[in-house]
């Protein structure tokens, strides 16, 4: 018998069973023809009741092709690693627990396919507050650390910039590419109480540098579930030291050389960072906070690029709370 499945939704999840319900729900609801397409959940090692969820859903949806799996080693990438190996679909779909899609979301990502040499499609990331007073603070551009993404076309469009590539909550990659390119590194996503990130960027990136195209979708959208604890400056500090983080991890390189120009870089933007953020805040510009968050993480780089200068990119030694 041939496998008609066509696309395979990936959905990493770690202990947000109530999210996860709502994203399988929204899944049930889809406007396309169920035999085109499976879902697989992979659950990282889950300590809540993920697992009755998955195999609650699966059992009152029959006519759904639904996979549960079990994935030990601990991290998003490892979890959508997974998914891709087990994955029957020659489009891959992936996305977050916390992002239910829109009942034509699947239609229009098949549709972002358009052409052969199209490797990559993602759509917006539509935040959804839950009935939550927004703070006042959070209107401008922080709202993409809290995986709000959309960009000003209206019409599919191609990307080549790293700052405009899909997130994982909402983006598809043809199969054939993970066995060119490889797969998600593990060393770039969340993983436990870690919170780097750019796991999913940095896939995006190699794939638009192999020649492959990378297309927008505006209609493609998912609605990002923001939950309480998100809404707290401190869960912002915490997503942009990840990303300070992540930032190093990207650009390691153990010559010298190459050390000091970064350093010099992080140096030069922290500094024009720094004096935008003094005008916005002095002219009590409504989202000052969103140019002191711009300085604040570009700052947090500059004494990792010592610690890398003196000991190399060894993420333990990044890490350290010593110099």
């Amino acid at each position: 018998m041939v496998d008609a499945t066509q696309v395979s939704i990936i959905i990493p999840t770690y202990n947000r069973a109530a999210y996860l319900s709502k994203c399988l729900d929204a899944l049930a609801q889809l406007n396309t023809d169920p035999s085109v397409y499976e879902i697989i959940i992979v659950d990282n090692n889950s300590t809540d009741n993920t697992r009755q969820i998955s195999f609650d859903f699966i059992k009152t949806h029959p006519t759904l092709c639904v996979h549960y799996l079990l994935e030990t080693r601990q991290g998003a990438s490892n979890a959508r690693n997974r998914g891709v190996l087990e994955a029957k679909g020659p489009t891959i779909c992936f996305l977050d627990d916390d992002s239910p899609p829109s009942s034509e979301w699947l239609n229009n990502i098949q549709k972002g396919f358009f052409e052969p040499a199209v490797g990559c499609v993602g759509g917006p990331s539509v935040l959804d507050y839950q009935g939550q007073e927004r703070p006042s603070w959070l209107r401008g551009d922080l709202q993409g650390l809290i995986s709000g993404y959309s960009l000003p076309f209206d019409t599919p469009t191609a990307l080549t910039e790293w700052a405009q590539f899909p997130l994982s909550c909402n983006m598809a990659i043809r199969k054939g590419i993970f066995s060119e390119l490889g797969l998600f590194r593990v060393d770039l996503d969340r993983s436990g109480k870690q919170v780097l990130a750019a796991g999913d960027t940095e896939m995006v990136n190699r794939i638009s540098k192999a020649g492959w195209k990378v297309i927008y979708l505006p209609d493609a959208i998912v609605h990002h579930i923001v939950a309480p604890e998100r809404l707290a400056k401190s869960h912002i500090f915490r997503i942009g030291s990840g990303l300070a983080i992540s930032h190093i991890i990207l650009t390691s390189d153990r010559r010298p050389s190459k050390i000091l120009y970064w350093f010099a870089s992080d140096m030069w933007y922290a500094f024009r960072m720094l004096i935008k953020f003094i005008i916005a805040f002095c002219s009590r510009k409504p989202l000052w906070f969103d140019d002191y968050m711009r300085f604040w993480m570009v700052f947090q780089r500059i004494p990792l690029r010592i610690k890398a200068l003196f000991h190399g990119y060894t993420l333990e030694y990044i890490l350290s709370p010593k110099i």
